[in-house]
């Protein structure tokens, strides 16, 4: 392809002319230096809290749901300060990175973190932290941190990675900032929807609970069929006409159909297990999927009625593979309260639904603006987009 006006290609892909490469060593105070190798004990607000791996989250923000401590006469000398980020250096989670925040109070840094120092003359940690959010990066870690066992990354390794810089601290401040608003942006539109999952948790309890008058019955009674489909799950066609429902949360397509019906259809076994189709029309189903169909009181209703209590039938039977699973007999079984009055059925259905829609709406903005931010990201730490 040919390069714009401009532009030039390095190692680490096209930049602009004025933009550079540096490796990540030459942009540190310091040599990187790792964590304290101490063991962690229960949370003490006396002692330092412990920051390890586990304690980073996949998009690097610090989780404090199950913090613990560190009791050790060195520990203060491993406490992180403003600008620092670490690496994480072994393991399933190698490459994973933390840009510490003064919110999360002080942190001491475990043995399989490695902590860099940004020269604030020459780079950005904030900056910093985005490109260890790119493809490129991780690209980077898969190809060099490759062992005869588990994956790894030294401190020399870090050193030597590659980074675009351009060539005002100014523009790497900015295109920082940028990022940094879609993150708000993300994360508030992550913590709406973890309000709005709440209500309807509250929601479901109050009105599935039941109450003077109403029904309670086994699943079957109130299901007047509740079969499997027949099916492997690599019978489905890429061009089939008929919807085909595996064990998974999206549907297939196959090009014969086994049911005409309105049913429900039940994650058997697996990842997904438990997890609940509604669909009315022609369509075919995995073996190991439950379908019910001939229905006595409001789908709806029994549809939002197991999604709040399949799930602890579920937890409670393990295989010996140690893949969860649920019996027809235990599905069948289980007990369901519910208004006799179909009118009250089909308001609390709704009532849940709306909530549900609500939140898929809200789920599917969280995923555009996540691609929004990646398009961003690519953009912004390649020059291509400029903002000074």
């Amino acid at each position: 392809m040919e390069l714009r006006a401009g532009y030039k290609k390095t190692e680490v892909g096209v930049i602009p002319d004025d933009w550079e490469t540096k490796k990540l060593g030459d942009c540190l105070i310091k040599n990187p230096d790792y964590g304290i190798n101490a063991a962690a004990v229960g949370y003490d607000d006396t002692l330092p809290t412990y920051l390890r791996i586990t304690d980073i989250s996949e998009s690097g923000k610090y989780l404090s749901v199950n913090k613990v401590s560190i009791d050790n006469l060195y520990a203060t000398s491993y406490y992180l300060e403003n600008g620092d980020i670490v690496f994480a250096r072994t393991g399933a989670s190698v490459g994973k990175t933390y840009l510490y925040d003064i919110n999360d109070g002080q942190l001491v840094f475990a043995g399989f973190l490695i902590r860099v120092k940004a020269n604030p003359e020459i780079l950005s940690p904030n900056y910093l932290i985005y490109l260890t959010q790119t493809k490129s990066y991780w690209s980077w870690v898969s190809a060099n941190s490759m062992r005869s066992g588990q994956p790894g990354l030294n401190s020399r390794e870090f050193m030597s990675l590659s980074i675009p810089l351009p060539p005002t601290l100014t523009e790497q401040t900015a295109i920082a900032n940028a990022l940094s608003d879609a993150d708000a942006l993300i994360t508030s539109l992550e913590n709406l929807i973890a309000k709005k999952r709440n209500i309807k948790q509250g929601a479901m309890q109050k009105l599935l609970q039941p109450k003077e008058g109403w029904d309670v019955k086994r699943l079957g009674e109130v299901v007047g069929r509740v079969t499997t489909g027949k099916l492997d799950a690599n019978a489905m066609k890429e061009n089939g006409q008929f919807r085909f429902y595996t064990c998974a949360k999206d549907y297939y397509f196959i090009d014969q159909y086994a049911f005409d019906t309105e049913a429900l259809l039940i994650s058997g076994n697996g990842a997904n297990v438990g997890y609940i189709h509604y669909y009315k029309g022609k369509f075919n189903a995995y073996q190991r999927t439950y379908v019910l169909f001939d229905f006595g009181i409001n789908v709806f209703y029994i549809k939002l009625f197991l999604d709040n209590y399949l799930e602890d039938r579920i937890t409670t039977e393990v295989s010996a593979g140690n893949t969860p699973y649920i019996k027809m007999d235990t599905l069948t079984n289980m007990t369901i309260s519910y208004p006799n009055n179909t009118r009250e059925q089909t308001r609390i259905a709704s009532i849940l639904s709306d909530m549900d829609n609500e939140i898929t709406a809200l789920e599917n903005k969280l995923e555009k603006y996540k691609k929004i931010k990646l398009g961003m990201m690519q953009n912004l730490l390649t020059g291509r987009i400029r903002l000074i």
